[in-house]
């Protein structure tokens, strides 16, 4: 980057619907951090949440902000104490929601998604700010890049990681089949994850479009359309069937769904977030025995591994197909017009991306 860039054009959120791209300077590199250039940021659902204006991630309108952090871009700049990064290398951005203090007992577990320091940078929160020209990360969020894998396919790597936990919270037979609930960007990925471990993936949704997208990107074997007589009468035949359900849909009914497919004794994990309190049966989940759990994030829980790092893993081995999911891509001057795109369920959007 010339040094006489001093601004940028970024995504500033007002509040909900309310996105305006400005400019704004381009962040300052401490000695200890990147800055990098954005090629690459896709639309979370989480992010999609708080364009609704639902969930706990609004945005104030009275102090707005940047946002994106599904991000990828290449090496504009390091910090003077930086090492093994040079300037073009292209790279994956962990989000540093997710630095936690590294010393508690949870991060020294490696579960520092659970760290009550979640996302403090000297005493202050930060967040990614991905829809932008520019954004800066402290050098040990970056992963450097194979050159066969896509900047646009590496910002999704974010999914694939909550995926890659997910999966590692149940304890699962060789071959045993699960059930996502979720045709989104979190579902679809989640089932590649799954389908790539040796389970076959039966994915449940209500879109047509995004279902079809899930076949075709090897996101399950087999999807039942539950807008359809047909899909639910598949659905209902199959109660009890799944040693684990996943919930990546998030939806008011989508426990009580999960619960009604999982096995007695089986395991019921939610990924998805729901905004709202979930309904459910309780004397349902009584007489399955069944074990609700929640998956937060991702971190490096297993043999030390952070989960971001074995995301990257399968899809440098072509092992996970993050360019199926990519249904729209978009400059970031019509970022405005992806959340429009994700938010419209007739549109048949898994993945929005906003490339440079």
């Amino acid at each position: 980057m010339s040094e006489r860039v001093a601004t940028m054009v970024a995504a500033v959120f007002h509040g909900g619907s309310d996105v305006r791209l400005t400019r704004v300077p381009v962040p300052a590199v401490a000695a200890d951090e990147v800055l990098v250039e954005v090629a690459a940021a896709g639309i979370c659902g989480s992010d999609l949440l708080a364009y609704r204006g639902l969930g706990p991630w609004q945005h104030d309108p009275a102090h707005p902000d940047g946002d994106g952090h599904e991000l990828s871009g290449r090496v504009a700049a390091v910090g003077e104490r930086v090492t093994g990064f040079a300037v073009g290398d292209r790279v994956a951005v962990e989000p540093i929601h997710l630095l936690s203090c590294g010393t508690c007992a949870l991060c020294r577990a490696g579960r520092g998604y659970l760290c009550a320091e979640r996302g403090m940078r000297h005493g202050k929160h930060v967040h990614s700010k991905g829809f932008a020209e520019y954004d800066v990360a402290p050098a040990g969020q970056l992963y450097p890049l194979p050159d066969h894998v896509g900047l646009a396919e590496a910002a999704l790597l974010d999914c694939y990681a909550c995926g890659v936990h997910a999966l590692h919270l149940v304890s699962l037979p060789p071959g045993a089949p699960v059930a996502v609930l979720g045709s989104g960007a979190i579902g679809q990925t989640l089932g590649q994850v799954a389908q790539a471990a040796g389970h076959p993936v039966t994915l449940l949704g209500h879109r047509a479009a995004t279902l079809d997208v899930a076949l075709r990107a090897g996101a399950a074997g087999t999807v039942w359309d539950t807008s359809t007589a047909t899909g639910r009468k598949d659905r209902d035949a199959a109660a009890g069937a799944f040693p684990v359900v996943f919930d990546a849909a998030g939806s008011v009914d989508s426990l009580e769904e999960s619960l009604r497919l999982v096995a007695p004794g089986g395991d019921v994990v939610v990924v998805g977030v729901h905004p709202a309190a979930p309904s459910f049966d309780p004397f349902l989940a009584y007489r399955r025995e069944a074990t609700v759990r929640w998956s937060n994030s991702y971190g490096a829980c297993v043999g030390g591994v952070p989960d971001f790092r074995r995301a990257l893993d399968l899809l440098a081995a072509g092992d996970v197909a993050a360019g199926a999911l990519i249904t729209h891509r978009l400059p970031l001057a019509r970022l405005p017009d992806g959340f429009r795109t994700l938010a419209d369920r007739d549109a048949g959007a898994v993945k929005v991306m906003i490339t440079g």
